[in-house]
C-alpha cells in the first residue's frame, strides 16, 4: 500500500519571500521553455516528442583499436 503524507510548512517572512522568489523564477523558466517549444513547432511543423526519421547522422569515425594498430607496426 502506498501512503502519501502532507506537511504544512510554517515559514518565516524571509523564508516565504525566498520560496516565492524561487517559484517566480521557475514559473518564468517554464513559460520561456514552453514558448520556445511553440516557436520551434511553428517553424518545423512536426511532432515535438518524436525524433524525425530524416535526420543528419554524422559518419562514424574510424577509431582504431589496439589490435588494428598493432598489426600496422613493423
Amino acid at each position: 500500500m502506498i501512503a502519501a503524507y502532507q506537511y504544512r510548512l510554517r515559514l518565516t517572512k524571509e523564508q516565504a519571500q525566498k520560496v516565492e522568489k524561487w517559484l517566480d523564477m521557475l514559473r518564468h523558466q517554464y513559460n520561456y521553455l514552453l514558448a520556445d517549444r511553440f516557436r520551434w513547432y511553428e517553424q518545423s511543423r512536426c511532432s515535438i516528442n518524436s525524433c524525425p526519421l530524416i535526420c543528419n547522422v554524422p559518419e562514424l569515425r574510424d577509431n582504431p583499436d589496439y589490435f588494428s594498430q598493432k598489426r600496422t607496426l613493423p
